[in-house]
């Protein structure tokens, strides 16, 4: 009697614990963005003094299923008057991507993601990719998976850029690839404030996609479906007005 006891009891600390792990999962998660007074030069580095100053965004989790991953990944944002300004550090040890052309279907190899979807009130949202050989692929979208041409919206001010420290043919013994991103307000028309108001809030996520050895897709915040169009479950930023150079992570 007792061992069986003991036997349901353990058995509901385990289903506990899966569930909370699951509740942590659905719950997306909220990003404070630091502002900068410091021009920020987009040259994939991560070399600024401004990246120090701001906190991580927090691990990077298995889209579909919310669970950990073993894929190092950090990203850092920031913003200014004129950009908002996403930085990726991701380790891989085989790094792979073949797209040279913009606006080629970068998500089918290894790339880095940022959705923006600035205002709840209008369905439109900007989709931004770049990949370890430095190509862009920026997509502005009307609705859920109903972009316009992607030939016909490229950001005239949009920067990006990237560093490998390794080889892009998939082959083995790389050490991982850095990208920064800065995304001009102006493109962000649907916004309620442009610039960004401080208070002001916007549903952001940020993903990673890797193909060697194994294709996997990574997010900040998981959708938990095999679809990374999913706005509800993107994370919430907010633009805080709060000087990087006077942030906690900067003392």
């Amino acid at each position: 009697m007792t061992r069986s006891i003991l036997f349901k009891a353990w058995i509901a600390v385990v289903l506990l614990g899966q569930m909370a792990v699951l509740t942590s999962a659905q719950e997306p998660p909220t990003y404070r963005v630091l502002k900068t007074d410091q021009p920020v030069e987009v040259d994939g580095r991560l070399d600024e003094e401004v990246w120090k100053q701001v906190p991580s965004v927090g691990p990077f989790r298995i889209n579909q299923n919310g669970t950990p991953s073993d894929l190092p990944t950090e990203a850092w944002m920031v913003y200014d008057d004129e950009f908002i300004y996403f930085a990726f550090r991701l380790e891989d040890e085989n790094i792979w991507a073949t797209y040279r052309q913009r606006d080629q279907h970068l998500w089918t190899q290894e790339v880095v993601e940022v959705f923006i979807h600035p205002n709840p009130e209008h369905p439109a949202y900007i989709e931004l990719e770049v990949n370890p050989l430095g190509t862009m692929l920026d997509i502005f979208l009307l609705d859920i998976r109903k972009p316009l041409p992607y030939e016909s919206w490229n950001s005239k001010h949009l920067k990006w850029a990237v560093r490998v420290d390794g080889t892009v043919d998939g082959t083995a013994n790389d050490r991982g690839w850095t990208c920064e991103i800065a995304l001009p307000f102006e493109d962000v028309a649907m916004a309620p404030n442009v610039p960004p108001a401080p208070g002001d809030r916007w549903r952001v996520n940020l993903y990673r996609v890797e193909n060697r050895p194994e294709k996997v897709g990574l997010a900040w915040s998981p959708t938990l479906r095999p679809d990374f169009h999913v706005p509800s479950m993107f994370g919430t930023i907010e633009f805080s007005g709060e000087p990087a150079s006077q942030s906690e992570q900067s003392k």
